[in-house]
């Protein structure tokens, strides 16, 4: 009997055992690798587009025009400005040409020159033409050396003027002068006949002498 259990025991370890083996473990489940993500794409910027072209500045290149105009003026002959200015009066009006023609009355000096250099300046300076604009401030500068030069034209045809009313008044004070000697010749007291035959034969006899001394 003790035997028995001895074998019933022996038989159930022997089956656990068994039991035991044919159970496999669980499988082990492996996560996934994801793969990993691309780099974001590298942006390179676009160039800026190109700076439009400059645009000259009207008033600028006007600039420009009148110093290489008052360039050209200076290698003009005195004696031949007026002529220029005689042709350049003959072309068509334009804010530019009439600004040359100006410049060209200033640089003859001639009297009354100044004067019609400053009526064009000033017409240039307020004409209500788009094309006159780029010319106003330049017009406005060559006003100021209009004035200044009709001013000193003035003030010199001023002192010529006192000049020869000072002359004229001393030509009069002459005549005036002359009229006061010839009045009192007239009046001199004359001698009588011998006193003038005495005077004539003493200087005919000074005379002699001093003949015969040059002699």
């Amino acid at each position: 009997m003790h035997e028995l259990l001895i074998q019933r025991l022996g038989v159930l370890s022997l089956l656990a055992l068994v039991g035991c083996a044919s159970v496999a473990p669980p499988p082990v489940v492996q996560e996934p690798v994801l793969p990993k993500p691309p780099p974001p794409p590298i942006v390179v910027p676009a160039p800026p587009p190109p700076p439009p072209p400059a645009v000259p500045d009207p008033v600028a290149e006007a600039g420009r025009q009148l110093l290489r105009w008052q360039e050209s003026l200076r290698q003009v002959p005195p004696e031949a400005v007026a002529a220029l200015a005689t042709r350049l009066a003959a072309e068509p009006a334009t804010p530019e040409g009439t600004v040359h023609l100006a410049m060209a009355w200033l640089q003859s000096r001639a009297p009354g020159d100044s004067a019609r250099a400053l009526a064009l300046l000033e017409a240039v300076q307020k004409s209500p033409d788009p094309a006159a604009q780029p010319w106003t401030d330049w017009a406005r500068l060559l006003v100021l050396q209009a004035l200044e030069q009709k001013r000193l034209e003035d003030l010199i045809e001023r002192q010529a003027a006192q000049l020869r009313d000072s002359q004229r008044r001393m030509d009069q004070l002459n005549e005036k002068l002359e009229a006061l000697k010839n009045i009192e010749r007239s009046l001199a007291p004359r001698g009588n006949g011998n006193g003038n035959t005495s005077s004539g034969s003493s200087g005919a006899s000074a005379g002699t002498l001093r003949g015969g001394k040059l002699q």
